[in-house]
């Protein structure tokens, strides 16, 4: 699990695949597959915080 900066979170949107998004109210939940290739779950919550957790 990694904290991001509001431009790391853009930057890495930018170049990722998403195949899912869900806005649970407080926060949007972003699910897809990195530039990487890895698939990931990226949370962004209404205070402007991040957290992605990447597949092993």
């Amino acid at each position: 699990m990694k904290t991001m900066t509001m431009q790391e979170t853009a930057d890495y949107l930018e170049t990722a695949s998403i195949e899912h998004t869900h806005d649970i109210g407080h926060a949007v939940v972003h699910i897809g597959t990195s530039a990487a290739g890895v698939s990931f779950v990226l949370v962004n919550d209404l205070q402007g915080q991040t957290i992605v957790v990447e597949a092993m």
